[in-house]
């Protein structure tokens, strides 16, 4: 009798470019009970739903990156089994193995038996689904994959149409896809080992420089050797942050052994972690870019052509734990674009102080606001994060620290409640008193519970409680007794949490505060942590980005994202295309000088040279391979947009587009 498995499974072997792979999944063994496969791969792909009524029951494609295949086996009796498989690329050939039902071997049905027909009739596949050359697929996003069109050149002399002259696909697109990779959600608070460090760290207060564990955690349970001294300086960080008097910019190093027990305990975290968000500074992108902080590694100053720099080892490995699905959100100071060229989704970063490749978020200058969307959306991470990882920043009191400050406080609270349960450790948002006799809709904090009141500790009222743009306080007032009857509504439960971890080579003022504090080089660091994680270093690539300037994506005439089946917009960048910046922008609020006739009311002097006022006009010069970036004359003035924002478009990734096309068209 012949082996009585199926073998589902895949080789990969490197593609010609270097930077893709060609795979194969295969459905084998024993075929003989087999009637047809038909397989559902990712989104993303052009006619994603193959099918095969044949052996040998295989389809090729290529692709960057991995992602969960659906398969679906139908037997030669009419019936039918699902099955899953994660696509690899770290072996030649893996594959798992699915046994037969026992109903055929049990009634020792004949494989060769002619088929009886199905009671519902399998879902029309076109043709040209099962022959259509595999180049044309390219999943090389990894977390979304998109369509690049091999063989097209950018810019004007792209071989493709106009947009008016190009047959639309007929099919109206899928909702916008979350991650390939749905994002962990860790571990519940009742896991054994997640119970056990979230007492230890509600026991252990911060610590002081002179504590053993210091300069290792107050979750750390490793040997406590200190780390090695570097580079020493007697001055502080930087010149323009104030600091404590026992901190300088003296670097230190973790020796092998601590440096090992703190990578496997990161690793631990990552996993046991509900939501893990990166807060990361200038320091990650110093070797690329330049830095202001005073280091023995990298000098003070700016290197030339920043907008060409190409990503660190620590961009590439933080963008691939976020198509991972493990990395779930990152605020990040820097303007550089550094993460999406590594690869990381352009809809979970919140450039929180501007970019260089967003013409809608400007770089905002000291004087000026942040972009609407990104301070409440800071928020929310600092008020949610289960996690947060803290790399290249000095935490030397930006607001945005806070992200790292308040995550780590959790720590010294009790887990939150269920969603819905009322109990202590709950939020809540209800209408008190507060200065001057006013009433003013207040967040508190559930401290106890009986059968009749309860006990809140509320954040201190604004100075201005009438002012809209008033920031919350973080600071808790003395506890309340409200009576259950009185009106209040319960709010999505955050308390406890993992901390933060910060890993650098210099202190910082909040040393004390962490769970895990780890010395070294960020790209270092994380070389050791994918292994201890489960992933070899060889999968950490830079994307490939569609060839195509041009392509059909979700969204209306104003940029925003659609809600539902409708006609997709083409989003034309090729040169010399015209383009408008959309509503909602913060070229205002960033307050750069050279942009500000931009959405201005009256006229702007610049230098001496008077600008009029222009809603943000403008055309495409070009594609450029060295930025990675589409490069734009915006009323007079250059502008770039990153490449990866096309690409974004195609799957419909973010909710609002920054330009669109002046008068943009649509598939019929």
């Amino acid at each position: 009798m012949a082996e009585c498995v199926l073998l589902l499974g895949n080789t990969a072997s490197p593609a010609k470019d270097k930077k893709r792979y060609n795979w194969l999944l295969y459905v084998r063994g024993a075929t003989e009970y087999v009637n047809s496969v038909t397989i559902k791969l990712h989104p993303t792909f052009k006619n994603p739903v193959r099918s095969c009524d044949a052996p040998p029951f295989e389809f090729k494609s290529r692709g960057w990156g991995t992602f969960d295949i659906e398969v679906l086996i139908k037997w030669r009796d009419g019936s039918a089994m699902r099955a899953s498989w994660e696509l690899q690329f770290s072996q030649p050939d893996m594959h798992k193995e699915i046994h037969i039902p026992d109903k055929f071997l049990a009634q020792g049905v004949d494989p060769t038996a002619p088929v009886a027909p199905p009671s519902l009739a399998a879902a029309p596949v076109a043709s040209e689904d099962i022959e259509e050359p595999a180049s044309i697929h390219s999943d090389f996003f990894d977390v979304r994959g998109s369509l690049a069109l091999d063989g097209i050149d950018s810019d004007a002399s792209e071989a493709i149409p106009p947009p008016k002259e190009v047959v639309p696909e007929t099919e109206v697109p899928d909702a916008p896809p979350e991650l390939l990779r749905s994002t962990s959600t860790g571990k519940t608070d009742d896991d054994p080992a997640r119970a056990s460090l979230l007492q230890k760290l509600r026991e252990t207060q911060y610590l002081q420089p002179s504590d053993t564990y210091f300069m290792h955690g107050r979750g750390y349970s490793g040997p406590p050797i200190p780390p090695k001294v570097i580079w020493k300086s007697d001055k502080p960080p930087r010149k323009d942050h104030a600091c404590p008097k026992w901190l300088t910019a003296t670097e230190f190093q973790d020796v092998p052994e601590v440096a090992d027990a703190k990578v496997k305990e990161l690793a631990r975290l990552i996993l046991l972690s509900k939501k893990t968000v990166a807060y990361t500074g200038a320091g990650i992108s110093a070797s690329v870019i330049g830095q202001a902080a005073l280091s023995g590694e990298n000098k003070v100053g700016w290197k030339n052509d920043t907008r060409a720099a190409p990503p660190t080892f620590t961009h590439h490995a933080l963008g691939f734990l976020g198509r991972e699905g493990l990395l779930h959100g990152w605020v990040q100071q820097n303007h550089d674009g550094l993460p999406q060229k590594a690869g990381f989704p352009q809809e979970r970063i919140n450039e929180i102080h501007g970019s260089w490749f967003d013409p809608s978020n400007p770089v905002v200058k000291y004087s000026g606001s942040l972009h609407d969307r990104s301070y409440p959306w800071m928020r929310e991470d600092a008020d949610t994060a289960d996690l947060c990882l803290v790399l290249g920043t000095s935490l030397g009191g930006l607001n945005a620290d806070q992200v790292a400050t308040k995550t780590a406080e959790r720590t010294l609270q009790v887990p939150a409640p269920p969603d819905g349960v009322l109990a202590p450790g709950a939020w809540i948002s209800a209408r008190i008193p507060v200065k001057r006799g006013a009433r003013a809709v207040q967040k508190g904090l559930v401290t106890a519970v009986d059968a009749s009141s309860i006990q809140v500790r509320f954040r201190v009222a604004p100075v201005d409680s009438d002012d809209e743009d008033s920031e919350e306080d973080d600071r808790l007032e003395d506890a309340i007794t409200l009576s259950r009857d009185q009106s209040f509504e319960l709010l999505p439960a955050v308390g406890g949490g993992l901390g933060t971890v910060i890993m650098n080579l210099q202190q910082t003022a909040q040393d004390g505060k962490m769970t895990l504090r780890l010395f070294g080089k960020s790209d270092e660091i994380l070389q050791r942590l994918l292994p201890e994680l489960g992933y070899s270093l060889s999968i950490v690539h830079p994307p490939v980005w569609p060839k195509s300037s041009c392509a059909l994506v979700p969204y209306d005439a104003n940029g925003v994202r659609l809600s539902g089946p409708g006609r997709r917009m083409w989003l034309d960048l090729r040169r010399g295309q015209e383009v408008r910046i959309t509503q909602g922008h913060n070229i205002q609020g960033a307050k750069q000088p050279q942009y500000m006739h931009i959405g201005a009311d009256r006229p702007v002097v610049v230098k001496g040279e008077t600008r009029q006022p222009g809603v943000g006009i403008g055309s495409v010069v070009s594609r450029s391979k060295e930025t990675c970036s589409f490069i734009l004359q915006i009323e007079g003035v250059q502008m770039r947009l990153g490449v990866w924002w096309l690409e974004c478009a195609m799957r419909g990734g973010v909710s609002h587009l920054p330009i669109v096309n002046r008068e943009p068209l649509f598939e019929d």
